[in-house]
Order: structure tokens, then C-alpha cells, then sequence
């Protein structure tokens, strides 16, 4: 095309950045995705600062993560800074490189950024109210213009402080020093304490992250139950298409008499009711995007109450699930909706089964789980393999009567039993694999767990007195691990299987 066929026509700074402002957060969920940021940059904990000085009030969310230099924050100022069409990492919540900005701006007026990288500080600052009094429209964003004490960074070697000011949505303009608006404002604490311990429970649970809110640790919420021995765990789905795994994990809660306490029962209903917790919760990499859903197929029931379904996608699968900016939307593809309804009958019958049981679970709720005892799985490489049911209520109940070198045997030997099957040597899995061409394509990450359950396998089998030359051909005839075998004759080649 002749470059006089176009002329560029830059946005005006103060009318985009005031359309961002109505994106469509709420407080919780504009925190949430600022938290994002932070998991992103590797933090281990994040400080969140509800600071009340009437007009002067301000939010500060610090984090010690990796931090930023100059040159790398003014980037990440960048509106639309990343393109969502960028392959991230695991640990990487992000999605259009927007979600920092347009969730301060959905509280506040300014937003003000201090990283600490390499022993050096660096800042930068959006001011809507500086760009608003500049008629030029331009995108003027202010470096080094801020003090770094009181942001929480000091006790750390890097980190990055995110202070939201001009809080004009939170803190209304008209008497902003009434006693009514600072209830408000310290109200929205507890609202925030709810949704995070919601939308970052798993982190929590498994002491990736901290998150304080004044100083005080948020608790995670765990939709399932799965302290209560009570509840049910069905039968697990994994589905991949083109690569894209999506991972489906029914539960049923208990019966309200099944709980020993009436905190206990309290507990489960969540922050904001059993009735809206019932449903479909979606994770994108371990984060909560959507709860309480059950995506139009079926009406909210009490008798359903119990149901609840944990679907776990990756964030390749963003464009699939239509995921929004603001990460709390979506909407499941044509391709994941005949096992998703299947899974949703099969969880609200079991539900209203227990619902209207009054605690005397029968036999027809129990014997579907005792047949389910072999699973087909396909991983996003497209590679099958075959493994023996180990969530299965009879093997689980064996495992909690052994001690952990029992359980290291009993695991060694379901192996054998899942590598060792009939249908497995016969060819079965290799034919399939062969067949879709994706035998030795295996991602490294599953690679690599399997070579460590491998070796742990040797030292379980070398504890019981069995020779190196006695284990080989045991571990190299195992089916799902014959991709492995140039790997299996390394470690056979050193002494220590560590």
C-alpha cells in the first residue's frame, strides 16, 4: 500500500485513559489482577496496604518479586505492553499486557509504580489528573518523581510497589472525611480478604504465596471439602485438543449432618453462599477466573448444592475460552461441551442424591467409584498412556493404613501392575501413539517427572535386595516409559539415583 494511503491517528491520552477506567472491575477483582502481576514476577509474598487519609487515601500493593529496571518498567507503563498472543510460562497470569493499568485506573487517578532491581530504585507514574490539565493529548508519563519510603520495598533486595492514589471510585469527593466514607473504605478490606482467598487459594494452600492485606495473612477458601472424608471425588476427564489440555474434577460435599461442628458446615458455604458456590470453578494456571457457573446448561437447584467442578486450562487456551481482560469471564469451546455436560449430569444427580439423602449415603452413590478403576489419559502432546485409578476409595483407604516406606512400595508396585498389563504389552498404547505421530514428543516438564519417578522406582526395588542387573529389564519393559529408554540406560550407567 502507498504510505499516502494512510495517516496514523494517535488515541488522545486523557479521553483512552479515561475509557479504560469502565472496563468493568470491581475493587476485588482490580486487585486480584494486580496480584497477578506479582505471582508473574515471582513473588513469594505480597504486602496489600488499605491506607484511610480522606481525600489523601491510597492502596499499595508490594510485592518481592524480581523487579524491574528503569527501562524495563517504563515498557511495562505501556498500554497493551504484551500481546496476548505470546506463548507465557506456567507461572505467568497475564494476558494483554493491560491488567496493571486498567485496574488502578479503575479505582484511582494515579498510578505510581516503584521497582527495586540490581540495588537501584526506579519509578514511573500515570497521572490522569497532569494529563487531563494538558490539552495536548500526549502521553506524558512521569519517571522519577516519587520518594520510595513507607511502600513496603526496604526489607527486600528487589521488589515492586504498586501505589493507586486519587482513589475517586472508592473514596467519593463530596465529604470524603465522613465517618460513613471510611467505613466504606475499610469495609472493602473484607470484601477483597474473601475474593483473594478464593481466586489464589491453591497458591496459597501449597505455600507458593503469601498475601497479608494491614499486615494480616489471607486464608485460603478451598471450594471442595476436602478435609471431610465425607466428600466424594469422581471420575476425573482429561481432554486435549491440539495441544490445549483441559483437565475436569467433580466433587460432591457432604451431607450437612457429615460435619462435626456448625463452623464446620459454615465454612463450606463460602464467602458469599452454598447456592452462588455451586458450579463450574475454571483456572487458568491455578488461578480462579470463574466460580459458581454452570455455563447455562442447567438452572441453580438447591439439591445441587453439593456439586461443585474444578476445571483446570492452561493459558494457551485463552482464545479458545474467550477469556476477558479482566480474567473473570469465560466461556467453554465447542469442543469441551459434550464432556462438560456429561460431567455436570452425572455431579448434580450425585449431588441432589446426598441432598436428599439425610445423610445415609446409599449404595448406588458409592458403586459407580468402585468400577472406575483403570483411566485412558491423552496429554497435550497427544500421547497415551494407561494408569490404575489412584484415587480409588478401596486403594485409598489401603494407603492410609501403610507407612510411607509401605506407600513407596505400594506405589512401585501399582506401576508394575499399570506397565505390566496385558493390554499394555500387547501394543495397544504404542499403536495408538504411533499413530498420531507423537510417540517421542513428549513436553520436557512430564518428561523430566517421569525420569524421578523412575529413579524412585530403582531405589524402592534396590531396597528390597534386587540387583541393578535385575531391575534393568524390569524398567526398560515398562510401556509408558519406553520413550524414556536412552534416558533409563544413563542412570543405570551412575551409582547415585538421587
Amino acid at each position: 500500500m502507498n504510505n499516502s494511503n494512510y495517516v496514523e491517528l494517535v488515541p488522545d491520552a486523557h479521553l483512552l485513559l479515561s475509557s479504560l477506567r469502565s472496563v468493568g472491575y470491581r475493587p476485588e477483582t482490580a486487585i486480584a489482577d494486580i496480584v497477578d502481576n506479582c505471582i508473574t514476577a515471582g513473588a513469594g509474598i505480597v504486602e496489600i496496604l488499605f491506607s484511610w487519609d480522606g481525600i489523601n487515601s491510597k492502596i499499595i500493593i508490594a510485592d518481592n518479586g524480581i523487579g524491574m529496571t528503569q527501562d524495563k518498567l517504563i515498557h511495562s507503563m505501556k498500554i497493551g505492553s504484551a500481546s496476548p498472543l505470546d506463548i507465557r510460562q506456567q507461572n505467568d497470569l497475564g494476558r494483554f499486557g493491560m491488567g496493571m493499568k486498567t485496574a488502578a485506573f479503575s479505582m484511582g487517578k494515579k498510578l505510581t509504580v516503584i521497582s527495586k532491581a540490581e540495588g537501584q530504585y526506579a519509578n514511573a507514574c500515570w497521572d490522569l489528573s497532569f494529563i487531563e490539565s494538558d490539552a495536548s493529548g500526549i502521553w506524558k508519563l512521569l519517571v522519577n518523581n516519587f520518594e520510595y519510603s513507607d511502600v513496603g520495598l526496604s526489607l527486600w533486595e528487589h521488589g515492586t510497589a504498586i501505589v493507586i492514589e486519587n482513589l475517586d471510585r472508592i473514596v467519593p469527593c463530596s465529604n470524603p472525611n465522613a465517618v460513613k466514607a471510611k467505613n466504606s473504605f475499610y469495609s472493602l478490606v473484607d470484601t477483597v480478604v474473601k475474593h483473594l482467598g478464593l481466586v489464589f487459594h491453591r497458591f496459597i494452600e501449597d505455600n507458593s504465596l503469601i498475601i497479608n492485606i494491614n499486615t494480616t495473612p489471607i486464608k485460603p477458601w478451598n471450594p471442595y471439602c476436602l478435609s471431610n472424608s465425607a466428600t466424594q471425588e469422581l471420575a476425573e476427564e482429561v481432554y486435549c485438543e491440539n495441544g490445549k489440555e483441559v483437565s475436569i474434577q467433580p466433587y460432591v460435599l457432604p451431607h450437612k449432618t457429615k460435619f462435626k461442628t456448625e463452623q464446620e458446615l459454615k465454612d463450606i458455604e463460602g464467602p458469599y453462599g452454598v447456592v452462588a458456590h455451586q458450579g463450574i470453578y475454571v483456572y487458568r494456571n491455578r488461578r480462579l477466573l470463574v466460580y459458581g457457573t454452570w455455563f447455562n446448561y442447567i438452572r441453580k437447584e438447591p439439591a445441587f448444592n453439593l456439586a461443585r467442578i474444578k476445571l483446570d486450562i492452561g493459558s494457551e487456551s485463552d482464545f479458545d475460552w474467550k477469556i476477558d481482560i479482566k480474567k473473570s469471564a469465560a466461556t467453554p469451546p465447542l469442543y469441551i461441551r459434550e464432556i462438560l455436560n456429561r460431567t455436570i449430569d452425572s455431579c448434580t444427580e450425585t449431588s441432589a442424591k446426598v441432598y436428599n439423602s439425610r445423610g445415609v449415603y446409599s449404595k448406588n452413590i458409592i458403586s459407580p467409584n468402585l468400577g472406575y478403576v483403570w483411566e485412558q489419559r491423552k496429554n497435550r502432546n497427544g500421547f497415551y498412556s494407561y494408569h490404575i485409578n489412584k484415587k480409588h476409595p478401596l486403594l485409598s483407604a489401603i494407603e492410609k493404613r501403610l507407612d510411607e516406606s509401605g506407600q513407596q512400595d505400594l506405589k512401585a508396585f501399582l506401576s508394575l501392575a499399570e506397565n505390566y498389563a496385558p493390554f499394555m504389552q500387547s501394543g495397544v498404547a504404542e499403536y495408538l501413539n504411533s499413530s498420531t505421530g507423537e510417540l517421542n514428543k513428549t513436553d520436557a516438564v512430564q518428561r523430566q517427572r517421569d525420569l524421578e519417578e523412575i529413579k524412585g522406582y530403582i531405589k524402592s526395588f534396590m531396597s528390597k535386595g534386587y540387583e541393578k542387573d535385575e531391575i534393568a529389564p524390569i524398567i526398560l519393559g515398562m510401556a509408558n516409559f519406553k520413550y524414556l529408554k536412552e534416558d533409563v540406560l544413563r542412570i543405570f550407567e551412575v551409582e547415585n539415583y538421587d
